[in-house]
């Protein structure tokens, strides 16, 4: 006696729904083959896994993904980079008489200090007109520890100004146009931002 064309459909119909639940139903799951090829599973279970993806191509396909994916480089963008090591500066109240001696020829009426962690920053008019200066000292780090470090002047329009920390933790810019600053000051562990700065 032949099937009928419904019992024919209705067997490949079953066909094809034990073949989708059976399918890769012994391959170990991708958290299990990641820690494989990161060979932190016990010895048991590497074995048990090496014996299965020897006869298993779909597990091997896999394990070459995972293999390239884990040798690509991983290239992070330095503005990411930047932005996570940015912290900003505060600004202290100075009790009267406070005295900053390594920070050359600011009026102390003037000069003002900001704190980010351990790191102080104190900012003042220089001795010209449109000069800024200013004076860095970290924690406990020796001044010379800071020479050559790079400090940014970030006017509202217009290019950033470069300046460098000297062997004291002195820094200097002349010839400003009265502005609205922001100061960068790159350090090693951190990039300190003072966002508002104005020189008249």
């Amino acid at each position: 006696m032949q099937a009928s064309g419904s019992d024919e459909a209705g067997f490949a119909q079953f066909q094809e729904e034990l073949r989708s639940s059976l399918y890769r139903f012994d391959c170990p799951d991708a958290h299990t083959l990641g820690e494989y090829e990161l060979d932190v599973l016990d010895a048991d279970q590497r074995l048990r896994i090496a014996t299965h993806v020897v006869d298993c191509e779909e597990c091997r396909v896999d394990l070459r993904t995972l293999r390239d994916f884990l040798a690509a480089p991983t290239h992070i963008p330095e503005s990411i980079v930047e932005r996570a090591r940015r912290v900003v500066a505060t600004l202290l109240t100075s009790p009267p008489g406070l005295a900053y001696g390594g920070l050359r020829g600011a009026a102390a009426s003037a000069t003002r200090v900001f704190e980010a962690g351990d790191v102080t920053v104190t900012v003042g008019p220089g001795s010209g007109s449109g000069s800024l200066i200013g004076l860095v000292v970290v924690g406990d780090s020796s001044p010379e520890a800071l020479g050559g470090r790079s400090v940014r002047l970030l006017p509202r329009h217009g290019q950033p100004i470069h300046s460098t920390l000297d062997d004291l933790g002195n820094f200097e810019f002349n010839d400003l146009d009265p502005d609205q600053y922001a100061v960068e000051i790159d350090l090693p562990d951190s990039i300190i931002v003072i966002q508002e700065l104005r020189i008249d």
